[in-house]
């Protein structure tokens, strides 16, 4: 049987419903934390992503992208670093989900406008490269601060406090954040010290007596 072209699929590849938006990053997770090869997580995921009618053309782009740069690895394992690598992963799984939809949409608009659907799908990729640049960015900072909690907890214990850097630059959220404790294996809403935004300064030390924990996520 011919595989249809991309013109022919074009129209009829609504994304995922909302409901069924978190299974998928579940499995697309499951996916990558499991799958060696391209072509293995691509078997594992189409049964799922064909049903909700995504292209297989895009999914194996979006793959060939992320699969191609793994996150690196902190060299320090603890339960911050634990529970950040569990986070990048649902990150890059939603990401793979995200970007494929992208590309999806952007096939759509050129079918609609009459124009090559191969270069708009080409012209997708090279964008989706610079957004996976960024995310690996700002996966690496979570990790980079992950660890320097880690780094705390080995010497005080997982129960430690959250120091601010004050100044003009400091956000609410640091501020706010300022003199509480936290749990080391509970990461707070906020995220762990460093990684509250992309130039965060906090940084964790010794637990303040009586002070109340931040709300974890």
């Amino acid at each position: 049987m011919t595989t249809p072209t991309l013109q022919q699929q074009a129209g009829q590849a609504p994304p995922p419903p909302q409901q069924q938006a978190g299974q998928t990053v579940a499995t697309v997770a499951t996916v990558l934390a499991s799958a060696v090869t391209v072509t293995a997580a691509l078997a594992m995921l189409m049964p799922l992503l064909y049903f909700q009618r995504m292209r297989e053309v895009e999914v194996r782009s979006i793959l060939h992208i992320v699969m191609g740069h793994p996150p690196e690895a902190s060299g320090i394992t603890g339960p911050a670093t634990e529970r950040i690598w569990r986070l990048n992963l649902i990150r890059r799984a939603q990401f793979v989900v995200a970007a494929a939809l992208r590309l999806h949409r952007d096939v759509d608009g050129a079918v609609s406008r009459r124009e090559n659907p191969l270069t708009a799908l080409l012209a997708g990729v090279e964008r989706e490269r610079r957004y996976y640049a960024l995310h690996l960015a700002a996966g690496w900072n979570r990790t980079e601060a992950a660890a320097k909690v880690d780094t705390a907890v080995m010497e005080l214990g997982l129960l430690l406090g959250w120091n601010t850097v004050r100044d003009s630059r400091t956000s609410r959220e640091c501020l706010l954040a300022d003199g509480r404790n936290f749990r080391a294996d509970q990461m707070p809403k906020i995220g762990y010290p460093g990684m509250v935004h992309p130039h965060c300064r906090c940084y964790a030390g010794p637990p303040r007596p009586g002070a109340k924990l931040l709300p974890a996520a």
